[in-house]
């Protein structure tokens, strides 16, 4: 009758511990985003200006991103032409691309 018990014990210490793993991995991310934007010539409020400028829309959504060396800011805005998302240089503030809808890789 113990072993159950015992067996029930050690899986609740395991998927607590890959929960903690998850939490500790998303806070990971998010320190190395801020890390990234720190180090960025470009804020995000003057990317967000260039997205709406860009698009004509209002922005409703941006984030940090970094893909090899490179950091962009993606911002989402709306407007007449829907939902479009601009990927913003965050060294240059250069328009390095756009596309219709949400953000994609």
């Amino acid at each position: 009758m113990k072993t159950p018990l015992i067996t029930l014990a050690l899986a609740g210490l395991l998927a607590t511990g890959a929960v903690a793993g998850t939490a500790f991995a998303a806070s990971n991310d998010e320190a190395n985003e801020a890390t990234a934007l720190q180090n960025a010539k470009v804020t995000l409020p003057q990317a967000i200006a260039t997205a709406e400028q860009q698009t004509g829309g209002r922005a409703f959504d941006a984030g940090v991103d970094t893909k090899g060396t490179q950091t962009r800011i993606a911002v989402e805005t709306n407007g007449s032409k829907g939902v479009q998302t601009v990927i913003v240089d965050a060294q240059s503030g250069q328009v390095i691309g756009t596309h219709a809808g949400g953000e994609t890789d």
